[in-house]
């Protein structure tokens, strides 16, 4: 079976609970003979693509639309981006 998983944090980026979650179940199927995928966020500093112990690992950079589509961006989305951008955790978005 193909199974995805979509995570906020995978190994060896590790944040809390839910990487070390993904780590371990992915790996299990793995053994079961599944075939596996895992797409999960990148700070900016990670390969896009890799093959971590044994699970396909997709790591796609997230651009900045923020110029592009100001329209869309509101206020407060900025400011919340900034403020978990400043933080231990990866953001889901980026601002200027």
């Amino acid at each position: 079976m193909k199974i995805g998983f979509f995570v906020w944090e995978y190994p060896p980026k590790l944040v809390g609970g839910l990487g070390t979650y993904a780590e371990n179940i992915t790996r299990e199927f793995i053994e079961l003979g599944h075939d596996v995928s895992v797409f999960t966020l990148n700070p900016g500093d990670s390969k896009t693509r890799e093959v971590f112990r044994g699970v396909e690992v997709h790591r796609p950079l997230i651009a900045d639309a923020s110029n592009i589509f100001p329209m869309f961006v509101t206020d407060d989305l900025k400011r919340d981006g900034a403020r978990t951008s400043n933080s231990s955790t990866t953001s889901s978005y980026t601002t200027s």
